[in-house]
């Protein structure tokens, strides 16, 4: 890491904490995240495949201009030793969350601006998907806005292959009110749709200004889910039945019917047409990235969007694609 010259820090969590950096040799401003053993991170060999979970998956996504770069990784100490770990990353800007937050004050985006930013993380979506990747924790904090008006998806901390046999899928993943409503049930069955749910309620923050789902816990999380867009859809989703938490009194109560069109009066057809594509309770009815991409909203956006086969997003030899798409990792990792 003597490459590397410290300039400030970005942000830090519990898990390490990412600076901004120069590289001595390029002079190109770059990410650095700084990944501690321990905590959600887990310790020895624990901490090293969750370093390289991610590393892997970034690196499947190399090359999409929606999805943040991956320059470099280090792990330090032995294999399975409780050293910290590195992630070098293109540096793209402030967080979506820090400008609603400090340059717009709350203030809703418009149409314009909103499909924008939800065709770039769709774009990206699809892209990460065709590759295997789920994200698993795509919220405005993980999402990067550049000065040229690019978007690109970051922090891949809780992503993974989505065929990995390494380990089991877990519902404990997703910041709360991006988690759609199959993992707070339990779902170990999910696929790419627990992304594209975090992108409708992106989309719903934008357009609102405001989180639509800023739940407390997860039944109350579930409970807020539920009485915006109804509970008929999801009971009747054949699956349901087998999800742990189904028999919950909150799964009984009765719903009204959803009110999300009344939430958003302004939103064109259109718009509202891939809005609740993407928030849709029942996952088998949700939108898929590469789908909602086509929809009309889209057309007249400037630029047509990547080609991403529709088979590919939910059912991708994902094996295969990490695979293929890692070669690399061996030579960027310096033990």
């Amino acid at each position: 890491m003597e490459h590397y010259e410290r300039l400030g820090k970005i942000a830090e969590g519990a898990s390490g904490a990412v600076y901004r950096a120069r590289d001595r040799r390029t002079g190109e401003t770059v990410a650095v995240k700084r990944l501690r053993a321990g905590g959600g991170n887990g310790d020895g060999e624990a901490f090293a495949q969750a370093f390289l979970r991610e590393a892997r998956c970034l690196e499947a996504c190399r090359g999409h201009p929606c999805l943040v770069e991956l320059r470099a990784a280090h792990l330090e100490g032995p294999p399975g030793g409780a050293g910290g770990a590195f992630l070098v990353m293109e540096y793209a800007g402030r967080s979506l969350a820090e400008v609603v937050r400090e340059d717009r004050a709350g203030r809703a985006f418009t149409e314009a601006e909103a499909r924008r930013v939800v065709r770039r993380l769709l774009e990206g979506a699809a892209a990460m998907h065709a590759r295997g990747v789920l994200h698993r924790d795509l919220k405005p904090d993980n999402v990067l806005l550049d000065a040229r008006g690019g978007v690109k998806i970051c922090d891949f901390g809780l992503s993974r292959a989505a065929a990995a046999d390494d380990a089991p899928l877990t519902p404990g993943v997703a910041t709360l009110w991006y988690r759609a409503p199959e993992l707070i049930l339990g779902s170990r069955d999910y696929d790419a749709g627990v992304d594209t749910w975090a992108i409708g309620c992106i989309m719903a923050e934008l357009l609102a200004g405001a989180p639509l789902f800023p739940g407390r816990s997860e039944m109350d999380q579930l409970n807020r889910v539920f009485d915006t867009l109804g509970m008929q859809d999801m009971a009747s989703w054949p699956s349901f039945a087998r999800l742990p938490r189904a028999e919950s009194g909150l799964c009984r109560r009765a719903r009204p019917p959803s009110r999300l069109r009344e939430m958003f009066p302004a939103l064109s057809a259109a718009g509202f047409d891939v809005l609740s594509g993407l928030l849709a309770c029942r996952p088998d009815r949700r939108l898929a990235a590469a789908d909602a991409l086509r929809c009309p909203w889209f057309a007249d956006a400037t630029a047509a969007p990547e080609a991403v086969p529709a088979d590919q997003l939910r059912a991708a030899s994902c094996a295969a694609a990490i695979a293929s798409s890692v070669a690399g990792v061996a030579e960027a990792i310096i033990a």
